[in-house]
């Protein structure tokens, strides 16, 4: 996948208009504009960007905010493409330094050693489950025996509810049929009745739910139960850029955590900001980011490792972790705080 991976040119942000905003994390038709060099760092600091993801709007506000400039991080940006999960392997061998990714996509390859540390998070609730207003399908139990639309077989979106549906005592290997789709085809998919329910990451899954006009509803998620006031998508530093650069992971992360902090004060400025990136409207965009959680009491210390070993136990139950990882060893072992 190293060949999906490039360095920005230097463009207009205006050019970055029309990459599809219903695959997540759609790839940048152009690139980023580079951020100038500071005098507190030499060498760049390589942030990884997969175009329009939502999710990742801590990185367009940090540098176009100037908390990058604040905290004296000099910053150049990679886009890979669309591929989230290829940030992790990205992050890992050193093509990229810094990538913003959904913490349920890190822990498995976390597990198994790759060289990466969560330094903090940016925000929470960007995972949905929907189906047909109206139907039998209203909460996890009911989905037994149905068919169920993802965008991946490995996805967070899968992850997530594959813990849910073992905790309403259904087998998600076996008493679930699972889909595989484009993301702008599940809502279709549904009102086909080809699956009952789908699951996605904002803002594809979003758009699918506003797009129906009232004939699809979310019935689980990101948003409910103890999951509301966790964390979704964390920081990633390489293992080996923190103790070598620890002064420069700092600098990005505290640049990070400023803007994911502002975007939550300012969601509509957010999200003007946004449509820089985005052909989502910027109402719509401002709906996202309200039901987000950017707020950053988002720990970055015990809490954080709290939330970690809680994933890690609930992955457990679906065999995504193995059974005799210590959940709360592996959450020390992952973070690192650059910031004390």
């Amino acid at each position: 996948m190293s060949d999906e991976i490039k360095k920005l040119p230097l463009l207009s942000r205006r050019t970055l208009l029309g990459a599809s905003a219903l695959a997540v994390g759609a790839p940048l038709v152009g690139g980023l504009l580079s951020s100038k060099s500071f005098a507190q760092s030499s060498d760049p600091i390589k942030v990884g960007w997969t175009g329009t993801g939502i999710c990742l709007i801590s990185i367009p506000v940090a540098r176009d905010k100037g908390f990058f400039e604040k905290h004296g991080a000099n910053v150049e940006f990679v886009n890979f493409g669309s591929n989230f999960a290829a940030g992790v392997e990205a992050v890992s061998s050193g093509k990229i330094d810094v990538y913003v990714n959904f913490i349920l996509q890190y822990i498995k390859p976390l597990e198994q050693g790759v060289n990466v540390q969560f330094t903090g998070t940016v925000h929470g609730g960007c995972i949905r489950l929907l189906a047909r207003t109206g139907s039998a399908e209203t909460d996890y139990a009911a989905l037994k025996g149905k068919a169920i639309g993802v965008r991946s077989i490995d996805s967070p979106g899968k992850q997530f509810l594959s813990v849910q549906l073992h905790k309403a005592g259904i087998d998600p290997q076996n008493e679930v049929e699972w889909k595989v789709y484009p993301t702008d085809l599940l809502g279709e998919a549904i009102n086909k009745g080809e699956i009952q329910a789908a699951i996605d990451a904002d803002p594809a899954i979003y758009l699918i739910l506003k797009n129906s006009k009232g004939g699809l509803t979310e019935i689980g998620g990101l948003h409910s139960g103890p999951y509301a006031d966790l964390a979704c998508c964390a920081i990633g530093i390489r293992k080996d850029f923190v103790e070598s650069r620890r002064q420069d992971a700092a600098a990005v992360t505290r640049a990070l955590l400023d803007a994911a902090k502002w975007t939550h004060e300012n969601p509509d400025e957010a999200a003007e900001l946004f449509t820089n990136y985005s052909p989502v409207d910027r109402e719509t965009l401002a709906e996202i980011i309200r039901s987000h959680t950017h707020n950053v009491h988002l720990p970055v210390g015990d809490e954080f490792r709290g939330q970690l070993a809680t994933y890690a136990e609930e992955l457990k139950t679906v065999g995504i972790v193995r059974r005799r990882t210590d959940a709360r060893a592996f959450a020390e072992r992952i973070t690192v705080d650059v910031l004390s």
